[in-house]
């Protein structure tokens, strides 16, 4: 699923090669650039409306690695001959199935590992549709249109992208499973259903559905977005959309994660978009409309948040570690390293420090065969890496909650897992967090993970016994208003200076949310 989450999650893989993402527009390029940057990632955008020296100057920057990542338009990588790009990604539909293949061979040039990703929603295809209508002649727009259908299909498909790129090039594959796209993947090693990625969205879709209705069903996803957040922009103020009852009434949500909300809301075919106009504009379908009289539920997935993970950064050492066991399991398996875990699932382990089968199972990536394979090496790996380290604190812990709905909404109803409920019995019998982790086998981060997440379900938990000093407990609250930062930890962290360690601060946080719920 789209989202900002998903593509930085994607950015951190690249072993030091470069990265070509491809968007739709000049002023997606520009934006997803500068937002790339705002979160410490080394992007140029490139296309067609920047001077000529600039263009030629962003170009020579990647292909002297100056500039690893480079977010473009198609205007970008024409004769670019660059063999250590390590990553391709489409951040929004291509037109056409012959674009999308030229453009996904510029990675991996010198033969080694690299990846392609699309991310489709089929919003997508209604802004392609929206400038294919404009296209005057008959014949050139029905081909058009029929470029784009398979290029759809081939986003919609649930069997083998690399059998259908094949077949509509006239090549066959002859294998069941190329072990290489996500299809594939998935049927090789099924993905565990982990209720902690999604979350009771009825409200929130009441919520953008009524917005839509609200605001005439002629406007775009970005001016809904604005009204549902409150904004005073001027095209807010000058439709009145300020003085509508859905105007901020979903200021909770930031700006990515209400349009996240909207691709799905429009995959589940709730919105739609219709080309009318200057611009596609949002309207609610006859499903929608059903959904909202029928008072139906709807769960939606959780996109991870911008900033990081809950448990901070992953300590390097391990992650190093990690990496080291897993080549060697993949050496004696005569596998490639990404079929024994992902460097995603090594991160997690090497931040979350899960030292027991119930907390791995907790990371992305690791289900029951997996577990079995190969989870005590690992858990063997991390369990020495603390005995001779400690828990390593995160060494930057900017963390976002999860969907920003209290509990006593329709935040984060989903029932704790067997360990998660252990955890908060003992918290409930009024141990601390060191005296639950010795007694569970765990990590006091885990354990403290396990207390957000109680929180967040609505159990009801004292945590006087766990929080800092009053005193103390008074300076990081005072510094968590002060910071005006939606719970985020390292701008409070840099007000109080090393003498407050993380973990007093998610215990205060997870207080304050504590609190914000009940008053709600």
């Amino acid at each position: 699923r789209r989202s900002p989450a998903a593509l930085t999650a994607l950015l951190p893989e690249r072993d030091g090669g470069s990265a070509i993402i491809y968007r739709f527009s000049r002023q997606n390029t520009e934006d997803l650039a500068a937002n790339l940057c705002a979160h410490g990632f080394q992007a140029l955008p490139y296309h067609a409306g920047l001077e000529d020296e600039e263009r030629r100057e962003t170009q020579e920057r990647f292909l002297r690695d100056e500039a690893p990542i480079i977010v473009a338009t198609i205007a970008f990588g024409m004769g670019v001959d660059k063999p250590n790009v390590r990553l391709v990604v489409h951040y929004d539909l291509p037109k056409t199935i012959e674009g999308y293949y030229q453009e996904t061979g510029r990675a991996g040039r010198d033969g080694q590992p690299s990846a392609c990703v699309l991310f489709y929603s089929y919003g997508d295809k209604i802004n392609q549709e929206y400038f294919i209508q404009q296209i005057e002649d008959d014949a050139e727009r029905a081909h058009a249109e029929q470029k784009l259908a398979k290029m759809v299909a081939y986003g919609e498909a649930k069997t083998c992208r690399r059998a259908f790129l094949l077949d509509y090039f006239g090549e066959e594959w002859p294998e069941e499973n190329c072990g290489g796209c996500d299809v594939c993947l998935a049927r090789t090693e099924p993905e565990r259903p982990d209720a902690a990625h999604t979350y009771d969205g009825t409200e929130i879709a009441q919520k953008v559905l009524s917005a839509v209705i609200r605001t005439g069903e002629r406007f775009g996803a970005n001016h809904v977005v604005d009204v549902l957040r409150g904004s005073q922009a001027r095209r807010v103020r000058q439709f009145h959309h300020d003085t509508l009852p859905v105007h901020g009434i979903a200021r909770e949500f930031t700006k990515e994660e209400l349009q996240d909300i909207v691709d799905q809301l429009s995959d589940k075919q709730l919105l739609a978009r219709r080309a009318t106009g200057d611009y596609p504009t949002l309207y609610v379908t006859t499903t929608g409309r059903a959904f909202l009289k029928n008072r139906e539920t709807l769960t939606l997935a959780a996109a991870t948040p911008l900033q990081g993970n809950e448990a901070g950064e992953p300590d390097s050492a391990l992650f190093a570690k990690l990496r080291a066991l897993r080549q060697a399991l993949a050496t004696d398996l005569d596998v490639p390293a990404y079929v024994v875990f992902a460097d995603e699932s090594l991160r997690q382990m090497a931040a979350m420090l899960p030292t027991d089968h119930d907390a791995l199972l907790s990371i992305k990536g690791v289900g029951a065969k997996k577990l079995s394979q190969f989870g005590d090496r690992f858990i063997a790996a991390i369990q020495e890496h603390v005995a001779e380290h400690g828990t390593v604190p995160a060494k930057s812990a900017a963390v976002a909650a999860p969907p920003r709905q209290s509990s006593a909404t329709s935040g984060y109803h989903t029932p704790l897992s067997e360990t998660e409920t252990r955890t908060l019995e003992l918290a409930r019998q009024g141990l601390g967090l060191a005296e639950i982790a010795a007694r569970r086998g765990l990590s006091t981060g885990t354990v403290l993970k396990h207390l957000e997440r109680s929180v967040e379900s609505g159990a009801a938990l004292d945590l006087t016994h766990v929080l800092p000093p009053e005193p103390r407990y008074a300076r990081i609250v005072e510094a968590f208003h002060a910071a005006n930062s939606d719970y985020l930890l390292a701008p409070v962290k840099e007000r109080l200076g090393d003498g407050y360690s993380y973990e007093e601060l998610r215990l205060a946080r997870l207080r304050l949310r504590q609190l914000h719920s009940a008053a709600e």
